[in-house]
């Protein structure tokens, strides 16, 4: 896995043997396992109903939603009333700098501080590797969120048949 591809926004397509308004409606319809919220009339975004990113612990703002994993999607109408749902996260910057940041602010403090080497070198490898392991954890988060939408899509359009 590229480092790279930890930070960039991940995109998913995936289309469904039906016409864009009954889909609308089985998005709709039902309990679900996770948040979901029309923007418009044919975009959504869906989020988990918790996760460490949720507005209660963190206190995130993003709207309409219940926690820092998200996917926006998109309906497109298809032909043979085949409807295609594209899903994004959002870009995760603010990661890459503090990846850059935090030990670049330790350099200078560790100037003005006097601090022994073998800790600052501890330090300075410490942040990339928990920020690295916090994207890991956010990827696996959006997988879990990604895996119960599809099983949902699944179950609606399986008892629609």
């Amino acid at each position: 896995m590229k480092l790279q591809s930890l930070f960039n926004n991940r995109t998913e397509n995936l289309g469904v043997k039906i016409s864009l308004v009954d889909l609308k409606k089985l998005l709709d319809d039902g309990n679900k396992k996770f948040h979901f919220k029309w923007l418009s009339e044919n975009s959504f975004v869906i989020s988990l109903n918790f996760s460490f990113g949720t507005n209660l612990v963190f206190d995130t703002n993003y709207p309409n939603t219940k926690s820092d994993i998200i996917f926006y999607g998109n309906l497109a109408k298809l032909e043979d009333s085949k409807t295609e749902i594209k899903l994004k996260t959002k870009k995760k910057s603010f990661l890459l700098v503090l990846m850059i940041v935090l030990p670049v602010m330790l350099l200078i403090l560790q100037s003005f501080l006097k601090i022994e080497f073998p800790v600052f070198l501890v330090a300075l490898f410490l942040f990339p590797i928990l920020i690295i392991g916090l994207l890991n954890f956010i990827k696996s988060e959006e997988n879990r969120l990604l895996r119960v939408f599809i099983e949902f899509l699944n179950n609606r359009l399986n008892s629609y048949s």
